[in-house]
């Protein structure tokens, strides 16, 4: 890879997917460049946002109610109007947002087919992590390809260079971490075409649209999760993969939307009030507890994870004491990452 790389498109935040549907394409290397970046995520987070982890997510929901225009629709928007915190809630979402995207009249594909390895990666601002495992990557599509599927002649690579800089100036954008990305994208999609590493025809697809991302993900037949960076994102992918290819949990997900779900999104009044009680929540949820504070929390009162609605945390008491054991301050944020920055700059 060329060490002046830069990037040629760039958004400052993830735009809402009503507003900005864009999907780009790389076949070689000289294209890579043209793979858009987001420099700063913080407007729509998926996989934080479901499962109630990572910095902010309470803010991540807030945001999408706060925003009708932008998000009404999408898969978190109606998962959160709907306040049913169930795994089948949110695999209905999915299945509806794909029953949409096949009436629409848009003839691309919305997954990959049969003879089609579908891998996402998450780069960008966790490239450091994957700078000497990728070659997991490979393995991985190779014994895939042996194992299940060695009429496998496509690899799709899904990724969105997007930086997600969070309250304490973590994961900001990097033109050192842009071009890791590239070089990473660039190194996998070489061996996934040489005889060794799969002879496959190489496809890396990035857009700016996170449902139709994750649908193409959940919906393709043949995808490998190489566990190089584990994230909440992938997580939900692995749930909804065995799930939707499932034809009868599709078609209960699907009964579950339209008879639990569906009618919730034109109450009057709805996205207000849980809109409220997110504001509430946010105001008691200090910028400095551990980014899994709401699992820990659950676990000591014993409370089932999925069956705990937003409504019902806005009615729990004494907030200080609950938040108080994990509370770590902003200095000790993230020592790990702080750790491995403060190598990488000694190098």
């Amino acid at each position: 890879m060329q060490a002046d790389l830069e990037a040629k498109t760039f958004f400052e935040a993830m735009p809402g997917p009503r507003r900005y549907q864009l999907t780009t394409t790389a076949r070689c290397a000289k294209e890579l460049t043209n793979l858009p970046v987001v420099t700063s995520n913080d407007a729509y987070r998926l996989g934080n946002a479901v499962e109630r982890q990572g910095v902010d997510w309470l803010g991540a929901r807030r945001q999408v109610l706060e925003h009708p225009k932008s998000f009404q629709d999408s898969i978190l928007y109606n998962f959160l109007m709907g306040d049913v915190e169930e795994q089948r809630a949110f695999l209905g979402c999915v299945a509806d947002y794909k029953r949409k995207l096949d009436d629409s009249p848009s003839r691309s594909m919305h997954h990959g087919d049969n003879r089609t390895i579908v891998v996402p990666l998450r780069l960008s601002d966790k490239v450091r992590f994957m700078v000497e495992d990728y070659p997991v990557v490979n393995s991985a599509i190779v014994r895939y390809k042996r194992m299940h599927c060695p009429w496998c002649d496509t690899l799709v690579i899904m990724t969105l260079l997007v930086w997600g800089e969070d309250k304490n100036h973590m994961f900001a954008f990097s033109q050192r971490e842009y071009k890791q990305s590239l070089a990473v994208l660039n190194s996998i999609a070489k061996t996934a075409q040489s005889k060794d590493g799969g002879n496959l025809r190489v496809i890396i697809r990035s857009t700016l649209d996170a449902d139709s991302d994750f649908v193409y993900s959940a919906y393709s037949p043949h995808l490998v999760l190489p566990v190089v960076t584990p994230s909440s994102w992938n997580r939900l992918l692995t749930f909804c993969n065995s799930a939707v290819l499932d034809r009868h949990r599709e078609q209960s997900a699907i009964d579950f939307f339209d008879s639990a779900i569906k009618p919730k999104l034109k109450a009057a009044g709805r996205r207000e009030e849980i809109l409220t009680h997110y504001i509430n929540l946010e105001s008691h949820v200090p910028d400095d507890v551990v980014v899994n504070w709401f699992q820990s929390e659950v676990r000591r009162t014993g409370l089932a994870e999925h069956s705990v609605t937003i409504k019902q945390m806005s009615n729990w008491k004494d907030w200080p004491g609950r938040m108080r054991p994990y509370r770590v301050g902003l200095r000790a944020y993230d020592i790990g990452v702080r750790s491995i920055q403060r190598a990488a700059q000694e190098k």
